[in-house]
Protein backbone atom coordinates (compact mmCIF):
# COMPACT_ATOMS: atom_id res chain seq x y z
CA UNK A 1 0.00 0.00 0.00
CA UNK A 2 2.86 2.08 -0.74
CA UNK A 3 4.01 3.98 -4.21
CA UNK A 4 6.32 2.40 -5.79
CA UNK A 5 9.62 4.10 -5.37
CA UNK A 6 11.20 2.17 -8.53
CA UNK A 7 8.93 4.67 -10.47
CA UNK A 8 10.03 8.14 -9.48
CA UNK A 9 9.00 10.27 -12.75
CA UNK A 10 5.42 9.24 -11.93
CA UNK A 11 3.51 12.28 -10.15
CA UNK A 12 0.38 11.08 -8.16
CA UNK A 13 -2.85 12.43 -9.02
CA UNK A 14 -4.32 15.19 -6.83
CA UNK A 15 -7.84 15.15 -5.98
CA UNK A 16 -9.97 17.11 -7.88
CA UNK A 17 -13.69 15.55 -7.40
CA UNK A 18 -14.43 14.19 -3.81
CA UNK A 19 -17.15 12.04 -2.46
CA UNK A 20 -18.04 12.21 0.89
CA UNK A 21 -20.22 9.67 3.09
CA UNK A 22 -21.35 10.81 6.31
CA UNK A 23 -22.22 14.28 6.47
CA UNK A 24 -24.76 14.41 8.65
CA UNK A 25 -22.53 14.28 11.19
CA UNK A 26 -19.18 16.33 11.85
CA UNK A 27 -16.66 14.81 10.49
CA UNK A 28 -18.09 14.73 6.98
CA UNK A 29 -19.69 18.14 6.94
CA UNK A 30 -16.83 20.24 8.29
CA UNK A 31 -14.51 18.04 5.58
CA UNK A 32 -17.16 18.94 2.97
CA UNK A 33 -16.81 22.85 4.54
CA UNK A 34 -13.32 22.89 3.96
CA UNK A 35 -12.75 21.33 1.09
CA UNK A 36 -14.94 23.57 -0.75
CA UNK A 37 -12.61 26.15 0.19
CA UNK A 38 -9.79 25.07 -1.58
CA UNK A 39 -9.91 26.00 -4.96
CA UNK A 40 -7.72 23.13 -6.54
CA UNK A 41 -10.79 20.84 -6.04
CA UNK A 42 -13.51 21.47 -8.90
CA UNK A 43 -16.46 19.53 -7.06
CA UNK A 44 -17.83 18.18 -3.50
CA UNK A 45 -20.66 15.57 -3.11
CA UNK A 46 -22.07 14.31 0.47
CA UNK A 47 -24.25 11.88 1.02
CA UNK A 48 -25.89 10.80 4.07
CA UNK A 49 -29.11 9.30 5.12
CA UNK A 50 -30.43 12.44 6.48
CA UNK A 51 -28.72 16.34 6.23
CA UNK A 52 -27.93 18.73 8.59
CA UNK A 53 -30.40 21.28 9.03
CA UNK A 54 -27.97 24.54 8.73
CA UNK A 55 -25.04 22.70 6.59
CA UNK A 56 -23.24 26.42 5.62
CA UNK A 57 -22.15 25.11 2.13
CA UNK A 58 -21.90 26.89 -0.88
CA UNK A 59 -20.02 24.80 -3.80
CA UNK A 60 -20.85 21.57 -2.07
CA UNK A 61 -23.72 19.64 -3.35
CA UNK A 62 -25.38 17.11 -0.97
CA UNK A 63 -27.26 13.64 -1.49
CA UNK A 64 -29.82 11.85 0.44
CA UNK A 65 -29.09 8.60 -0.02
CA UNK A 66 -28.21 5.21 1.75
CA UNK A 67 -24.85 4.22 0.86
CA UNK A 68 -26.08 0.46 1.38
CA UNK A 69 -27.94 1.24 -2.23
CA UNK A 70 -27.57 -0.16 -5.71
CA UNK A 71 -27.36 3.39 -6.80
CA UNK A 72 -23.98 4.12 -5.33
CA UNK A 73 -22.07 3.00 -8.29
CA UNK A 74 -23.95 4.98 -10.49
CA UNK A 75 -23.54 8.18 -8.28
CA UNK A 76 -19.74 7.15 -8.15
CA UNK A 77 -20.25 7.57 -12.25
CA UNK A 78 -22.53 10.65 -12.31
CA UNK A 79 -20.01 12.71 -10.54
CA UNK A 80 -16.73 11.15 -11.99
CA UNK A 81 -15.16 11.88 -8.29
CA UNK A 82 -11.82 10.80 -8.14
CA UNK A 83 -11.56 10.54 -4.44
CA UNK A 84 -14.08 8.88 -2.05
CA UNK A 85 -13.82 10.32 1.72
CA UNK A 86 -16.00 7.27 3.97
CA UNK A 87 -16.60 8.80 7.34
CA UNK A 88 -19.98 6.91 7.70
CA UNK A 89 -18.94 4.68 10.07
CA UNK A 90 -20.75 4.59 13.66
CA UNK A 91 -21.18 2.87 16.66
CA UNK A 92 -24.71 3.20 18.96
CA UNK A 93 -24.04 6.07 20.70
CA UNK A 94 -27.54 6.71 22.21
CA UNK A 95 -30.09 4.65 24.12
CA UNK A 96 -32.23 3.16 21.27
CA UNK A 97 -29.72 2.88 18.70
CA UNK A 98 -29.81 -0.27 17.42
CA UNK A 99 -26.01 -2.22 17.17
CA UNK A 100 -28.03 -4.48 14.27
CA UNK A 101 -29.08 -1.35 12.18
CA UNK A 102 -25.80 0.41 12.46
CA UNK A 103 -23.65 -2.98 11.77
CA UNK A 104 -25.76 -3.61 8.30
CA UNK A 105 -24.69 0.49 7.69
CA UNK A 106 -21.07 -0.23 8.33
CA UNK A 107 -19.83 -3.15 7.04
CA UNK A 108 -22.69 -4.10 4.07
CA UNK A 109 -22.74 -0.04 3.57
CA UNK A 110 -18.59 -0.44 3.02
CA UNK A 111 -18.74 -3.35 1.22
CA UNK A 112 -21.29 -1.60 -1.42
CA UNK A 113 -19.28 1.37 -1.28
CA UNK A 114 -16.13 -0.16 -2.32
CA UNK A 115 -17.63 -2.18 -5.11
CA UNK A 116 -19.13 0.82 -6.28
CA UNK A 117 -15.41 1.90 -5.80
CA UNK A 118 -13.80 -1.07 -7.79
CA UNK A 119 -16.73 -0.76 -10.66
CA UNK A 120 -15.92 3.22 -11.50
CA UNK A 121 -13.63 4.17 -13.95
CA UNK A 122 -12.62 7.67 -11.92
CA UNK A 123 -11.59 6.68 -8.32
CA UNK A 124 -8.04 7.00 -7.47
CA UNK A 125 -8.23 7.45 -3.79
CA UNK A 126 -10.47 6.10 -0.90
CA UNK A 127 -10.13 7.20 2.41
CA UNK A 128 -11.53 5.61 5.24
CA UNK A 129 -12.44 7.26 8.96
CA UNK A 130 -11.41 4.26 10.99
CA UNK A 131 -11.15 4.03 15.05
CA UNK A 132 -8.70 3.06 17.48
CA UNK A 133 -11.27 0.92 19.36
CA UNK A 134 -10.38 -1.69 16.84
CA UNK A 135 -7.58 -2.70 19.20
CA UNK A 136 -9.60 -2.60 22.11
CA UNK A 137 -8.60 -2.64 25.85
CA UNK A 138 -7.11 -4.84 28.35
CA UNK A 139 -4.75 -5.24 31.07
CA UNK A 140 -2.23 -7.35 28.73
CA UNK A 141 -2.21 -4.31 26.25
CA UNK A 142 1.35 -2.69 25.28
CA UNK A 143 2.08 1.18 26.52
CA UNK A 144 1.30 2.37 23.11
CA UNK A 145 -0.03 0.51 19.71
CA UNK A 146 1.41 0.38 16.65
CA UNK A 147 -0.50 0.20 13.28
CA UNK A 148 0.40 -3.57 12.72
CA UNK A 149 -0.79 -5.07 16.18
CA UNK A 150 -3.80 -6.46 17.20
CA UNK A 151 -6.50 -6.33 19.98
CA UNK A 152 -4.64 -9.02 22.55
CA UNK A 153 -8.06 -10.13 23.59
CA UNK A 154 -11.59 -11.17 21.94
CA UNK A 155 -13.65 -7.79 21.10
CA UNK A 156 -16.82 -7.62 22.52
CA UNK A 157 -18.64 -4.91 21.53
CA UNK A 158 -20.33 -5.21 18.28
CA UNK A 159 -18.89 -1.31 16.88
CA UNK A 160 -15.09 -2.34 17.27
CA UNK A 161 -15.90 -5.85 15.35
CA UNK A 162 -17.30 -3.66 12.74
CA UNK A 163 -14.56 -1.51 12.66
CA UNK A 164 -11.99 -4.56 12.22
CA UNK A 165 -14.44 -5.78 9.25
CA UNK A 166 -14.27 -2.03 7.50
CA UNK A 167 -10.55 -2.25 7.70
CA UNK A 168 -10.24 -6.11 6.42
CA UNK A 169 -12.87 -5.03 2.92
CA UNK A 170 -10.52 -2.06 2.50
CA UNK A 171 -7.39 -3.83 2.80
CA UNK A 172 -9.11 -5.88 0.03
CA UNK A 173 -10.19 -3.24 -2.06
CA UNK A 174 -6.44 -1.98 -1.84
CA UNK A 175 -5.21 -5.62 -3.28
CA UNK A 176 -7.38 -5.56 -6.10
CA UNK A 177 -7.10 -1.72 -6.93
CA UNK A 178 -3.36 -1.00 -7.23
CA UNK A 179 -3.84 2.15 -9.10
CA UNK A 180 -5.51 3.36 -5.94
CA UNK A 181 -4.10 5.07 -3.13
CA UNK A 182 -6.59 4.05 -0.07
CA UNK A 183 -5.55 5.80 3.21
CA UNK A 184 -7.07 4.22 6.73
CA UNK A 185 -7.26 6.60 9.33
CA UNK A 186 -7.70 5.37 13.22
CA UNK A 187 -9.11 8.15 15.20
CA UNK A 188 -8.53 8.36 19.25
CA UNK A 189 -11.46 9.49 21.00
CA UNK A 190 -12.61 13.26 19.63
CA UNK A 191 -12.58 16.06 21.71
CA UNK A 192 -13.68 19.43 21.55
CA UNK A 193 -16.60 21.71 21.74
CA UNK A 194 -17.92 21.54 18.45
CA UNK A 195 -18.28 17.51 18.55
CA UNK A 196 -20.75 15.76 20.53
CA UNK A 197 -20.08 12.09 21.35
CA UNK A 198 -20.69 9.63 24.33
CA UNK A 199 -17.15 10.08 25.70
CA UNK A 200 -17.55 13.95 26.22
CA UNK A 201 -20.74 13.32 27.67
CA UNK A 202 -19.53 11.02 29.72
CA UNK A 203 -16.60 13.28 30.88
CA UNK A 204 -18.94 16.87 31.20
CA UNK A 205 -21.71 14.92 33.62
CA UNK A 206 -21.27 16.27 36.69
CA UNK A 207 -20.68 13.28 38.82
CA UNK A 208 -18.82 10.92 36.76
CA UNK A 209 -19.28 7.12 37.33
CA UNK A 210 -15.35 5.59 37.29
CA UNK A 211 -14.00 1.54 38.43
CA UNK A 212 -12.80 1.95 41.68
CA UNK A 213 -8.80 1.08 41.89
CA UNK A 214 -8.30 2.08 37.99
CA UNK A 215 -7.20 5.31 36.45
CA UNK A 216 -6.93 4.79 33.02
CA UNK A 217 -4.62 6.97 30.44
CA UNK A 218 -6.63 8.38 27.64
CA UNK A 219 -5.46 10.18 24.21
CA UNK A 220 -7.45 12.42 22.41
CA UNK A 221 -7.79 14.28 19.23
CA UNK A 222 -9.15 17.57 18.97
CA UNK A 223 -12.30 18.21 16.79
CA UNK A 224 -10.74 20.51 14.09
CA UNK A 225 -7.56 17.98 14.13
CA UNK A 226 -9.90 15.21 13.11
CA UNK A 227 -10.57 17.15 10.17
CA UNK A 228 -7.37 18.39 9.00
CA UNK A 229 -6.52 14.88 9.27
CA UNK A 230 -9.19 13.78 6.89
CA UNK A 231 -8.24 16.88 4.66
CA UNK A 232 -4.31 15.93 4.15
CA UNK A 233 -5.29 12.72 3.29
CA UNK A 234 -7.19 13.86 0.46
CA UNK A 235 -4.81 16.71 -0.73
CA UNK A 236 -1.96 14.01 -0.46
CA UNK A 237 -1.38 10.52 -1.91
CA UNK A 238 -0.55 9.00 1.19
CA UNK A 239 -1.51 5.07 1.09
CA UNK A 240 -1.35 2.90 4.27
CA UNK A 241 -3.12 2.97 7.62
CA UNK A 242 -2.19 5.80 10.25
CA UNK A 243 -2.45 6.48 14.06
CA UNK A 244 -4.39 9.47 14.58
CA UNK A 245 -4.12 10.91 18.04
CA UNK A 246 -2.79 14.13 19.53
CA UNK A 247 0.69 12.77 21.25
CA UNK A 248 1.23 12.20 24.99
CA UNK A 249 -1.71 10.59 26.72
CA UNK A 250 -3.78 12.32 30.55
CA UNK A 251 -5.22 10.38 33.10
CA UNK A 252 -8.97 10.20 33.64
CA UNK A 253 -8.55 11.61 37.36
CA UNK A 254 -6.37 14.35 36.02
CA UNK A 255 -9.07 15.62 33.46
CA UNK A 256 -11.99 14.78 35.51
CA UNK A 257 -9.66 17.73 37.65
CA UNK A 258 -9.47 19.67 34.95
CA UNK A 259 -13.14 19.93 34.02
CA UNK A 260 -13.92 20.46 37.84
CA UNK A 261 -16.02 17.23 38.02
CA UNK A 262 -16.53 14.66 40.81
CA UNK A 263 -15.62 11.19 40.67
CA UNK A 264 -17.53 8.69 41.64
CA UNK A 265 -15.84 5.23 41.98
CA UNK A 266 -18.15 2.48 42.03
CA UNK A 267 -16.47 -1.70 42.40
CA UNK A 268 -15.67 -3.14 39.08
CA UNK A 269 -18.04 -5.53 39.73
CA UNK A 270 -21.24 -3.33 40.18
CA UNK A 271 -20.26 -1.03 37.61
CA UNK A 272 -22.49 -2.64 34.49
CA UNK A 273 -25.29 -2.57 36.85
CA UNK A 274 -25.01 1.25 37.91
CA UNK A 275 -24.47 2.24 34.18
CA UNK A 276 -27.43 0.73 33.63
CA UNK A 277 -29.15 2.07 36.27
CA UNK A 278 -28.36 5.76 34.76
CA UNK A 279 -28.81 5.27 31.20
CA UNK A 280 -32.35 3.73 32.36
CA UNK A 281 -33.14 7.42 34.10
CA UNK A 282 -31.75 9.20 31.14
CA UNK A 283 -28.64 10.21 33.03
CA UNK A 284 -25.62 8.78 31.05
CA UNK A 285 -25.51 6.72 28.43
CA UNK A 286 -21.41 4.77 28.12
CA UNK A 287 -21.82 2.25 24.84
CA UNK A 288 -19.86 -0.85 25.05
CA UNK A 289 -16.98 -0.01 22.97
CA UNK A 290 -16.08 2.90 25.50
CA UNK A 291 -16.42 0.56 28.65
CA UNK A 292 -12.93 -1.50 28.61
CA UNK A 293 -11.13 1.67 27.42
CA UNK A 294 -12.52 3.76 30.73
CA UNK A 295 -10.92 0.96 32.82
CA UNK A 296 -7.99 -0.18 31.40
CA UNK A 297 -7.02 2.93 29.04
CA UNK A 298 -5.19 3.00 25.65
CA UNK A 299 -2.85 4.80 23.78
CA UNK A 300 -1.31 4.94 19.86
CA UNK A 301 2.20 5.43 18.98
CA UNK A 302 2.42 8.24 16.73
CA UNK A 303 5.37 7.63 14.97
CA UNK A 304 3.69 7.14 11.27
CA UNK A 305 1.55 9.62 11.20
CA UNK A 306 4.65 12.10 11.95
CA UNK A 307 6.56 11.07 9.50
CA UNK A 308 4.85 8.73 6.89
CA UNK A 309 1.63 10.38 6.81
CA UNK A 310 2.88 13.80 7.75
CA UNK A 311 0.76 14.77 9.49
CA UNK A 312 1.49 17.21 12.77
CA UNK A 313 -2.07 17.58 15.20
CA UNK A 314 -1.87 21.02 16.40
CA UNK A 315 -2.73 20.29 20.14
CA UNK A 316 -1.55 17.34 22.12
CA UNK A 317 -3.46 15.13 24.21
CA UNK A 318 -2.84 17.33 27.35
CA UNK A 319 -3.48 20.22 25.36
CA UNK A 320 -7.23 19.27 23.91
CA UNK A 321 -8.10 17.94 27.50
CA UNK A 322 -7.07 21.25 28.99
CA UNK A 323 -8.49 23.02 25.81
CA UNK A 324 -11.82 21.00 26.44
CA UNK A 325 -12.12 21.68 30.33
CA UNK A 326 -12.19 25.12 30.20
CA UNK A 327 -14.93 25.14 27.94
CA UNK A 328 -16.91 22.05 30.16
CA UNK A 329 -16.68 24.83 33.17
CA UNK A 330 -17.40 27.30 30.64
CA UNK A 331 -20.81 25.77 29.89
CA UNK A 332 -22.70 22.79 28.35
CA UNK A 333 -22.33 21.40 25.04
CA UNK A 334 -25.78 21.75 23.46
CA UNK A 335 -26.46 18.45 20.73
CA UNK A 336 -26.69 19.42 16.70
CA UNK A 337 -30.07 19.16 14.82
CA UNK A 338 -30.30 16.79 12.62
CA UNK A 339 -33.03 17.61 10.18
CA UNK A 340 -33.30 17.40 6.30
CA UNK A 341 -32.12 20.50 4.64
CA UNK A 342 -33.47 22.65 1.65
CA UNK A 343 -31.64 22.47 -1.24
CA UNK A 344 -30.75 17.85 -0.41
CA UNK A 345 -32.22 15.56 -3.47
CA UNK A 346 -32.94 12.06 -3.45
CA UNK A 347 -29.81 10.18 -4.33
CA UNK A 348 -32.25 8.08 -6.84
CA UNK A 349 -33.25 11.30 -8.48
CA UNK A 350 -30.48 12.58 -8.76
CA UNK A 351 -28.43 9.79 -10.77
CA UNK A 352 -31.76 10.13 -12.64
CA UNK A 353 -31.59 13.64 -13.37
CA UNK A 354 -27.91 13.69 -14.16
CA UNK A 355 -27.12 10.95 -16.63
CA UNK A 356 -28.25 12.19 -19.29
CA UNK A 357 -26.36 15.32 -19.06
CA UNK A 358 -23.52 14.80 -16.89
CA UNK A 359 -22.24 18.27 -17.72
CA UNK A 360 -24.93 19.70 -15.93
CA UNK A 361 -23.06 17.82 -12.52
CA UNK A 362 -20.83 21.26 -12.16
CA UNK A 363 -23.16 23.83 -12.30
CA UNK A 364 -26.21 21.82 -9.84
CA UNK A 365 -25.57 23.20 -6.89
CA UNK A 366 -26.03 26.98 -8.43
CA UNK A 367 -28.94 25.94 -10.35
CA UNK A 368 -31.03 24.86 -7.25
CA UNK A 369 -29.95 28.04 -4.89
CA UNK A 370 -31.58 30.03 -8.20
CA UNK A 371 -34.88 27.75 -8.28
CA UNK A 372 -35.13 28.67 -4.75
CA UNK A 373 -34.45 32.32 -4.81
CA UNK A 374 -36.90 32.98 -7.73
CA UNK A 375 -39.79 31.01 -6.24
CA UNK A 376 -42.23 33.72 -4.20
Amino acid sequence: MHLDESQPNVTPPRSKRVLITGVRRFWGLNLARQLELDHSVDFVCGIDAELPDDPGLERAELVVGDIRSPAMARLLRVTRADTVVHTQVYGADRPGESPRQLHDTNVIGTMNLLAACASSPWVRKVVIRSSTSMYGASPRDPAFFREEDEARTGLRDTYSRDIVEVETYARDYAARAPHAAVTILRFANSIGEHVDTPMLRYLRSQVVPTWAGYDPRLQFVTDTDAVNALAHAVRYWRPGTFNIAGPGTITLSRMLHLAGRTSLPVLPPMMRTALGAFSRVGLLHVPAQYRDMLRFGRGVDTTRMLEEFGFVPEYTTREAAQLYAGHVREQRLRPAASVLPEGGSDMVGYVRDRIPRPAAVRTAARTVESDAEDRP
